[in-house]
C-alpha cells in the first residue's frame, strides 16, 4: 500500500508558516523529500528531534511516521526555566499547535528532560534505530558535543542527522562543536547537504545515495543547487530559487497561509 502523505501534505502546503521557528521553505523542502524517500525506498526506523521550540520541524517528523514508527519529541517543556522573553511558554504552544494539527502522540513519544543527563543506552531504550534525527537543543559547546553523540549512538545506518544553527551568526559554538564531531567521527558520519540553516549528515556509505536523490527528486525539481567540497568530499549546497520565493511572497499576501493556527 503507498505511503499517505496526506496530512503532511497539508501542513506544508498551507499550515507550515503559522508555527513559529527558525528556519525557512528551503529546509523545510528538504526534509520533507528526504523523510518521503526514505519512505518510498524501504528505510525503516523512527524519528526524534532534540529541542522542538513550537513544533515547526517536529510535526513533519511525526506527519512521516509509518506504521510501527514514533517520533520522539525531546525538549525540557513546562521543566523549561531557561527561556525568557519570546521563547517564553514555547512549551504551551507546542501542546497548543500540536492539538490545532490533530496530530495524535503517544506518551512515549514526548520526554521532558535534559539531554545533558541522557545517555546514548536511554535513549536507545526509548527510541531505537533513528531514521530522520534534528538536533536543536542547546547551543553551548557542550550541548552540541554530547547531543551530537546521542544521535549518532542510535541513527540507522541509512539514517540522517540534521544540526540546526550549523551557520547561525549567534551560535558560533554550533559551527565549532560540530566540526569538532565531525572530525572525531569522520568514519560514521558525513555531509552531504548544506542550507542556509542546517547541515544534514549521514553514514558515509548512504552519502552517495542521498545526493543522488536531491539532485533528482521532483519535490526539489525548482531549487537551486551546486556542489560545494566539505572535509575534502562532496557536498550538496541547496538554495531556493527565485520563482518558489516570489510565489510564497504572493500566497502570503493573498492570505494562503493563516498568520497563526
Amino acid at each position: 500500500m503507498p505511503a499517505n502523505f496526506d496530512a503532511l501534505d497539508q501542513y506544508i502546503d498551507r499550515q507550515i508558516e503559522a508555527v513559529a521557528g527558525y528556519f525557512g521553505h528551503v529546509e523545510w523542502a528538504a526534509i520533507d523529500a528526504i523523510g518521503r524517500w526514505q519512505v518510498e525506498a524501504g528505510i525503516e526506523g523512527n524519528l526524534a528531534e532534540i529541542g522542538v521550540h513550537h513544533g515547526k520541524l517536529y510535526f513533519i517528523l511525526a506527519l512521516l511516521r509509518q506504521a510501527g514508527e514514533r517520533a520522539l519529541a525531546i525538549d525540557l517543556f513546562q521543566d523549561d526555566g531557561l527561556n525568557t522573553g519570546i521563547h517564553a511558554g514555547r512549551d504551551k504552544a507546542f501542546f497548543d499547535n500540536r492539538d490545532k494539527l490533530d496530530i495524535a502522540l503517544d506518551e512515549q513519544e514526548i520526554w521532558t528532560v535534559d539531554t545533558l543527563t541522557l545517555t546514548p543506552e536511554a535513549l536507545r531504550a526509548r527510541i531505537g534505530d533513528v531514521r530522520l534525527f534534528s538536533v536543536d537543543g542547546g547551543h553551548a559547546y557542550a550541548n552540541v558535543v554530547h547531543d551530537m553523540r546521542l544521535a549518532e549512538a542510535v541513527l540507522a545506518d541509512d539514517g540522517v542527522m540534521i544540526i540546526h544553527d550549523f551557520f547561525g551568526i549567534g551560535w558560533p559554538d554550533v559551527s565549532v562543536a560540530a566540526i569538532h564531531m565531525l572530525t572525531e567521527m569522520k568514519d560514521r558520519l558525513q555531509p552531504f547537504l548544506i542550507t542556509q540553516y542546517k547541515l544534514f549528515v549521514a553514514r558515509p556509505a548512504a552519502v552517495e545515495r542521498y545526493r543522488a536523490m536531491l539532485a533528482a527528486n521532483p519535490r526539489l525539481a525548482t531549487a537551486q543547487m551546486s556542489d560545494r567540497a566539505m572535509f575534502d568530499n562532496p557536498i550538496t549546497l541547496l538554495n531556493l530559487a527565485r520563482r518558489d520565493l516570489l510565489e510564497r511572497r504572493i500566497k502570503r499576501k493573498l492570505g494562503f497561509y493563516p498568520k497563526k493556527l
